[in-house]
C-alpha cells in the first residue's frame, strides 16, 4: 500500500478517535439541589443503610441529621448531649442502628426504630482518644474502631448496658484514616498515613500488609460480587486487595497511579456491583471499576456549573441506582445526579451528522484508490503524494517513452 493510502487510512483512524475524544464528556448531570442549612454545617460525612433508605450525614459540633435516602428532602436532626466532632459512620449489617464516631472517645448508636441517639460507650473506656474510623464487620457481631493515634479497638455491646473493648494487637503508631469490611468474606481493610494497608481477618487477627508510603485517605469493599477491596491515597493512588481467608499474602495491595490527572483524591464510596466512586479535589467524581481495573472520568470540574458544588468540598455520595444518586458537600449542600441521556443522544447526533459521513468519504475515497486505473493513481500522486512518490512517478513515466520510441 502507497504512502498516500496509507495516510487515507491514517486521516481516518484520527477522525475516528477524534470522535471518540468528542463524546468523552461527565457521564452524569446534576439535576437537583437542595441546601440541609443556611449556615456551613462542617460534615464530615455520609453512612447509608443496606437496604438504602436511610442517610446519615455528621460532622462539626456533634451534628447529625437523618435523611430519606430516596428524598432527601425528608429530614429529622438528631440531638445528643455533646458537641464533639464527629468523623465517621457506619451502618450494622442488619440496617437498623449504626455507630457514630468522633473526638474524645465519642461512640453514639443511631436507632432506626425510635429515632434515638444516645452513647454506645463511655469516654473513659476509649481513653477519650479521636476516634477518625468505624465499621462493623461482616457478621454484624463487632465494631472496629480506629484511632488518630493509630490504635484499633472492636467493641460490642456488654450485657451490663455498656459495651466490650478490646485492642487489637500489632496496631500502628499513625492515624487510621478508615476501615471497611467486606459483605461476604469475614476480612476488613484498614489504612493509616505511615504503616500503609492492614486485614483484620475473622479471628480479629491484624496484620499490615502493604502500602506504607502512601498517603491514604479511604477504603471501600464495594460488592459481595467480587473478592477485592480498593484503597485510594490522595495522590492519584489506587490499591486493589484481594481477601483470600486462606492466605493472607494474597491481600498484598497492587498500586497503581492515574496519570494526567490534576486531581488529589478526598474519598471513596460504593457506586454499583463492583464500581465505586472516587471524591476529588478540586470537586470532581472518578468511577473505579474493579472488574475492569479501570478509573473513568464521572463528574468532571468543567461540567460543574454550580457554585456551590463546584467551591465546595465533597465529603460523600449514596446511589440510588445504577448511575444515579447523590452527593453531600461539607457545607451541607445535597446534589442529585442522574445518566447524561441528552448530552449522549446530542453527541450522538453530532456522531451521525458529522462523523460518519466523514469517515465514510474517506473510506470510500481509500477505495477508490487501490482500485483505480494507473492514470487516475498517477494524478492523486501529483496532488498529494510526497516527494518519493512524485520521483517513483517521473522513472516510471520515463522507462514508458524510452519504449514507444
Amino acid at each position: 500500500m502507497g504512502v498516500v493510502a496509507r495516510g487515507l487510512l491514517v486521516s481516518l483512524i484520527v477522525m475516528m478517535l477524534a470522535s471518540q475524544n468528542v463524546l468523552a464528556t461527565s457521564a452524569v448531570v446534576i439535576e437537583e439541589n437542595l441546601s440541609i442549612s443556611e449556615e456551613d454545617l462542617g460534615l464530615n460525612g455520609v453512612a447509608t443503610d443496606t437496604d438504602g433508605t436511610t442517610a446519615l450525614v455528621y460532622g462539626l459540633d456533634g451534628y447529625v441529621r437523618v435523611l430519606d435516602a430516596t428524598d432527601p428532602s425528608e429530614q429529622v436532626e438528631m440531638v445528643w448531649n455533646g458537641v464533639s466532632e464527629l468523623h465517621d459512620a457506619d451502618f450494622h449489617p442488619g440496617g437498623q442502628t449504626a455507630l457514630i464516631v468522633g473526638e474524645h472517645g465519642v461512640v453514639l448508636r443511631y436507632a432506626k426504630q425510635d429515632q434515638s441517639l444516645e452513647r454506645a460507650a463511655s469516654d473513659v473506656s476509649l481513653d477519650y482518644a479521636k476516634i477518625t474510623a468505624v465499621a462493623w464487620n461482616t457478621a454484624g457481631s463487632w465494631a472496629y474502631l480506629g484511632t488518630e493515634e493509630g490504635q484499633i479497638w472492636r467493641m460490642r455491646a456488654a450485657e451490663d448496658g455498656g459495651a466490650e473493648i478490646h485492642a487489637l494487637s500489632a496496631s500502628g503508631t499513625s492515624e487510621i484514616t478508615a476501615i471497611d469490611c467486606h459483605d461476604t468474606i469475614m476480612m476488613c481493610v484498614v489504612s493509616a498515613t505511615v504503616e500503609g494497608i492492614g486485614i483484620i481477618e475473622r479471628d480479629h487477627t491484624f496484620t499490615w500488609v502493604g502500602g506504607s508510603g502512601y498517603p491514604w485517605t479511604g477504603v471501600e469493599c464495594p460488592s459481595g460480587e467480587t473478592a477485592y477491596c480498593i484503597a485510594i491515597a490522595e495522590n492519584q493512588i489506587i490499591a486493589h486487595i484481594e481477601l483470600n481467608p486462606e492466605d493472607i499474602s494474597a491481600s498484598i495491595p497492587s498500586i497503581s497511579r492515574l496519570q494526567n490527572l490534576e486531581l488529589y483524591f478526598v474519598g471513596i464510596e460504593a457506586q454499583e456491583g463492583d464500581r465505586a466512586l472516587i471524591a476529588t479535589t478540586p470537586t470532581s467524581l472518578v468511577e473505579h471499576d474493579i472488574s475492569l481495573n479501570g478509573s473513568y472520568p464521572w463528574l468532571e470540574h468543567s461540567d460543574i456549573d454550580n457554585l456551590n458544588l463546584s467551591s465546595d468540598r465533597i465529603v460523600g455520595t449514596w446511589a440510588t441506582g445504577v448511575d444515579s444518586g447523590w452527593i453531600v458537600t461539607s457545607r451541607g449542600y445535597l446534589f442529585q445526579y442522574a445518566p447524561n441521556v441528552s448530552d449522549q443522544a446530542g453527541l450522538l447526533d453530532m456522531w451521525i451528522v458529522i462523523a460518519i459521513p466523514a469517515a465514510t468519504g474517506l473510506v470510500v475515497l481509500c477505495l477508490v484508490y487501490l482500485v483505480s486505473p494507473t492514470r487516475v493513481k498517477d494524478r492523486i500522486i501529483e496532488r498529494i503524494g510526497n516527494q518519493d512518490e512524485r520521483n517513483d512517478l517521473a522513472r516510471r513515466r520515463a522507462r514508458q517513452q524510452r519504449k514507444r520510441r
